[in-house]
């Protein structure tokens, strides 16, 4: 008898603290911030709905610091071009993030033997589609194409159709960097001179990117593509030939235009301008923030 009463006694006492017991849900974390808008108005450059656009843009280890993300973000927004080449994504995800959060954006990127400082194409979707997918050339692992480009990257070709048009391949470059590597950019070069002739001799194409070298120098190891006047013209020789101010690869103790822009013949009178953009202007924090390489743009207009 007393077993059953405290039985039942216990049973109210659990009841009763069940009901003054109060759950606590996991907090949930915080929102990030948004970020702090950066107008870019007054460094944009000419642009227009019946041009096509391609920049080339090494953007330094993206991302850079925690803000690159956003600022990148906001500056391609802005500045509203059509095609961008960029060099040194650090990671396949982030890129992916970037084009996730770019509302009417595309990319391509890729990657060669676990590369950390990969190739990618970003492009507008409402003014350029592109045909198939990109590809690596001279993707063999072999001793010659990793002396002229490195075992880590390739030059990366994709073809694009500008709505208004216009059709022109685009080879994307990143090649080796440095006093001591000119033979490897000469060889890089010969064997890009060699691919253009030999499979695009008759079509419109762009090589754009980090050449890592200059195209105004006394042992010029572009010196191929110079000699052939008449079917090839590097469009950043001008910028190369004024300032240094308004040179892309600029830090505090050092200025040189080493990001360029070589057309073939078929684009000689479709070329607008090659400018140097300069986002610095806008954000004074760009070289810590972003890169320290300002983005080369070259505009287009069809026939």
């Amino acid at each position: 008898m007393h077993k059953n009463y405290l039985f039942i006694i216990l049973i109210l006492a659990l009841f009763s603290c069940g009901d003054n017991t109060s759950f606590t849900p996991t907090p949930t974390a915080p929102e990030e911030p948004e970020a702090e808008p950066i107008s870019f108005e007054n460094c944009l450059a000419d642009r227009s709905a019946q041009t096509l656009e391609v920049a080339t843009w090494n953007i330094e280890q993206f991302p850079k610091v925690e803000t690159s993300f956003d600022i990148v973000k906001q500056m391609i927004e802005q500045y509203d071009l059509d095609v961008i080449a960029l060099q040194e994504m650090t990671s396949v995800s982030e890129f992916e993030d970037l084009v996730n959060a770019l509302e009417g954006w595309e990319g391509y990127i890729t990657q060669v033997n676990n590369s950390n400082l990969m190739l990618a194409y970003l492009y507008k979707t409402a003014e350029v589609t592109v045909s198939g997918s990109p590809v690596n050339l001279y993707n063999e692992d072999t001793d010659e194409y990793n002396n002229a480009f490195t075992s880590f990257r390739r030059p990366y070709l994709m073809q694009v159709t500008h709505f208004s048009g216009l059709a022109v391949n685009l080879i994307n470059v990143h090649l080796k960097c440095c006093d001591g590597s000119e033979d490897r950019r000469r060889a890089a070069s010969q064997l890009l001179k060699q691919y253009v002739d030999d499979n695009l001799a008759t079509e419109e194409t762009i090589i754009l990117g980090d050449f890592n070298d200059e195209i105004v120098d006394t042992d010029n190891v572009f010196q191929n593509f110079i000699d052939d006047a008449d079917n090839f013209r590097f469009t950043t020789l001008d910028i190369a030939q004024g300032p240094p101010t308004g040179w892309s690869f600029r830090t505090p103790s050092l200025s040189s235009q080493i990001d360029q822009v070589l057309i073939t013949n078929e684009l000689f009178d479709n070329e607008i301008s090659t400018t140097v953009i300069q986002p610095e202007s806008c954000l004074s924090t760009y070289e810590v923030t972003v890169s320290d390489h300002r983005p080369v743009l070259i505009r287009l207009e069809r026939d």
